[in-house]
């Protein structure tokens, strides 16, 4: 039997450099990275932080991250979820609100899915 340990120590560190996720990012609607790049910038800008603040954050929490990336990000909106995760706690909310979405938001129907 292996000796047990949590799943961080057998995970390792997170990669947050890593290349660009599994979904293409020409798949998601543009009106979907829009939302997500305005929830990025509004939520540092709630801050009050700069771009410059909210990497030596990070940078202290050993996860790297440059000035371009981060404006990239909040441009594009196009972001790896670890790395949302990492700024939704810098900025003290969640993934949800950088992603756009509000508390009220209410959950879509299947109907309202496009079919293919």
């Amino acid at each position: 039997m292996p000796p047990a340990t949590s799943l961080t120590v057998r995970a390792g560190p997170w990669d947050v450099t890593r290349a660009s996720p599994p979904v293409a990012v020409r798949a998601v609607p543009a009106i979907v990275l829009d939302r997500v790049a305005k929830g990025l910038r509004g939520a540092r800008a709630r801050t009050g932080m700069s771009e410059a603040d909210v990497v030596a954050i990070l940078e202290r929490q050993g996860i790297p991250l440059s000035v371009a990336a981060l404006r990239r990000a909040e441009t594009t909106g196009a972001i790896p979820l670890a790395l949302a995760a990492c700024l939704a706690d810098v900025y003290g909310t969640t993934a949800d609100v950088l992603a756009g979405r509000r508390r009220d938001r209410q959950r879509l129907s299947l109907d309202d899915f496009p079919r293919e």
